[in-house]
């Protein structure tokens, strides 16, 4: 005899998922008291807390984490096998679920997309952006599979998780040919407004002391964390933007764009894919991971960048 309920047990799931009791309570159709009153109950039955309560939600146990591991694999494959025994393309279906950083610009990430359906075009990908913390807290309650991210979050997540370098992305200083004025690099900047990104970015910092190293008081025009708006506003000639050549290589042909100093910086972003080390209840999914985490690898920037 099994020493507790599966109702409990699927609460238990959905809670953690949710990160609260009060953001599961649409979901289960269950009023806030009475599902502490199932989770306590749980707790009782196994003989271990499972998770611990504070104001800005649950947060999962080492027994909580474990139990968490397995109720994906027990009602993950019951989803699977209620979309399967209803048929249909839905039945069918396999999702990889990827997070991704808001400012990782929309080619990079397509490629992310395209990396897996190379591997598996069968697959769902479902994509979902997010802060840092975010993306953090969502791997840690197995809402993301599969995470891109220009900071390498794996080491606070700890020993469970694992992340590659996919990309070392060189930026450089652009601008509208309308918006170029006559003077040299870095000079020409202390006349020109500039868009970077806010300063939890990476590159934020390097770029901005980069400036101050050479002499130059950045006019900080707007701290943008999307780079495709950065691009769409540096086109329009309003700022210089921080950009990367790759990404923006047509521009730059056609001449929409034009770098202000041909030689590189040495300033890169860095992209890395981070995911679980426990394997996802889907085998063709994990198999998908595996292979973007063991060989995938962003194009490279053209030569001379």
């Amino acid at each position: 005899m099994m020493p507790f309920n599966f109702n409990q047990l699927y609460y238990f799931w959905v809670i953690t998922k949710a990160g609260s009791i009060s953001g599961a309570t649409a979901q289960l159709l269950l009023n806030q008291s009475t599902l502490s009153q199932q989770l306590r109950q749980l707790e009782l039955s196994l003989g271990r807390q499972l998770l611990l309560r504070s104001r800005r939600g649950v947060t999962p146990t080492d027994e909580g984490a474990v139990a968490f591991e397995y109720c994906e694999r027990i009602f993950g494959q019951a989803e699977e096998l209620s979309a399967r025994l209803r048929g249909g393309e839905a039945g069918r279906a396999r999702y990889l679920r990827l997070g991704f950083s808001r400012s990782i610009s929309r080619e990079r990430l397509l490629a992310v997309v395209d990396g897996v359906r190379t591997r598996d075009p069968e697959l769902v990908v479902k994509m979902m952006s997010g802060t840092l913390e975010g993306l953090e807290d969502r791997l840690r309650r197995r809402m993301h599979d599969l995470v891109l991210s220009n900071v390498d979050i794996a080491p606070a997540l700890g020993k469970d998780y694992r992340s590659r370098l996919v990309a070392s992305i060189p930026h450089f200083f652009m601008a509208s040919p309308r918006l170029r004025k006559g003077g040299s690099f870095p000079r020409i900047m202390e006349q020109l407004p500039l868009m970077v990104r806010p300063p939890d970015n990476p590159i934020h910092k390097e770029a901005i002391d980069f400036l101050r190293r050479n002499g130059v008081v950045p006019n900080v025009h707007a701290e943008v964390d999307d780079p495709d708006l950065i691009l769409t506003m540096t086109l329009r000639g309003e700022a210089v933007g921080f950009l990367d050549p790759f990404t923006v290589r047509g521009h730059l042909k056609s001449g929409r764009l034009l770098k202000l100093h041909e030689r590189s910086l040495g300033i890169r972003e860095n992209l890395w894919l981070i995911c679980s080390l426990h394997p996802h209840s889907n085998a063709a999914v994990q198999q998908t991971i595996d292979g973007l985490m063991e060989s995938f690898r962003l194009e490279r920037a053209p030569s001379g960048t």
